[in-house]
């Protein structure tokens, strides 16, 4: 081949490097991502803060990312779309991720915590008022609204139940949405809702609820990890730039939740609530690192519970969050 066209299919080479979505090259920080356009799960509860803060400032897009949000009323929910490939990612309980993780539903990975819930966070049941229901001594026999059986609503009531001495076969869960269980309270189709903020604050607002069981309280459930972000083992293998990106806007949501003037300001436009309402919520930790022990503690207790068949090792199942980049 003559010297000038060696240059000229060079140059050409070099051009369709630059200007293909291979990840090859970026803006100059760092690798590019793989997936521009992302599938993302998320939910309305004080929990995804953080992702709703990055959505409503437009973080994603500081990473060259157009992120499609679904509304997803559980875990449970949105893990068979996540295996199935319509979501990229999604939000849910550790409960639920761990669970399908351990049947074979799904191979995930663990890319970020949302959520850590200390005592009197409003992670709690409440009943409606005039309800005999008092405290966990009292919910033998009762009905029991949660957004999905088998999570981490189902883990945290067999906890308190325990702890309190009560059989959990006693009791009876109903499934529905976080939006309609004051309505069920109110109708007494129920006897007791597993709710967090802001539907607790909510609740309370617009019918009087009582908080009776604080279901992060005292105990084995205190401080409780509730819930994160995942993704398959294959789109993480496939994407790691991906991934990657989408942890730091992650972070960057974490950071911002801690500040509470934040979650305030976000809480009306993603759950459509009064701001006097918001001012009023009560709001737990956003953890900015992804622990594998503090997660590992979410299966060891599933397997207390006999929610969990054996012993599930999540340190291989986590992707450490990376540095932010300058």
């Amino acid at each position: 081949m003559k010297r000038p066209q060696a240059l000229g299919l060079l140059a050409a080479t070099m051009v369709t490097l630059l200007t293909t979505g291979c990840g090859l090259v970026s803006d100059g920080t760092g690798p590019a991502a793989e997936r521009k356009t992302l599938k993302v799960g998320v939910m309305v509860g004080i929990d995804c803060s953080g992702v709703q803060l990055a959505l409503q400032k437009r973080l994603f897009e500081e990473e060259g990312l157009v992120v499609e949000p679904e509304t997803v009323q559980s875990g449970a929910i949105a893990i068979p779309k996540l295996a199935a490939g319509a979501l990229d990612f999604t939000f849910g309980n550790w409960v639920s991720f761990m669970k399908a993780q351990a049947a074979g539903a799904a191979d995930l990975r663990f890319i970020s915590e949302s959520y850590v819930a200390p005592p009197d966070s409003n992670f709690a049941l409440i009943t409606g008022p005039g309800s005999t229901v008092t405290g966990v001594r009292d919910l033998a026999g009762k009905t029991i609204a949660v957004n999905a059986k088998g999570n981490i609503n189902e883990l945290l009531i067999r906890a308190v139940l325990e702890a309190g001495g009560i059989d959990f076969s006693s009791v009876k869960l109903v499934e529905m949405g976080f939006a309609d269980m004051a309505g069920a309270l109110a109708a007494k189709t129920v006897d007791v809702a597993a709710l967090l903020d802001p539907f607790v604050v909510d609740a309370q607002k617009t019918m009087g609820a009582k908080v009776v069981v604080d279901l992060t309280g005292a105990g084995p459930t205190a401080d409780f990890p509730i819930a994160g972000f995942a993704t398959t083992a294959t789109f993480a293998q496939e994407n790691p730039e991906t991934v990657a990106a989408i942890q730091r806007v992650l972070l960057k949501g974490q950071q911002l939740s801690a500040d509470r003037k934040n979650v305030e300001e976000a809480l009306p436009k993603y759950a459509k609530m009064d701001p006097a309402t918001a001012a009023s919520v009560k709001i737990g930790q956003y953890p900015t690192a992804i622990d594998p022990k503090r997660l590992q503690r979410v299966a060891d207790l599933l397997v207390s519970y006999g929610m969990l068949p054996a012993k599930l090792d999540v340190a291989p199942l986590v992707v450490p969050v990376p540095a932010p980049r300058d």
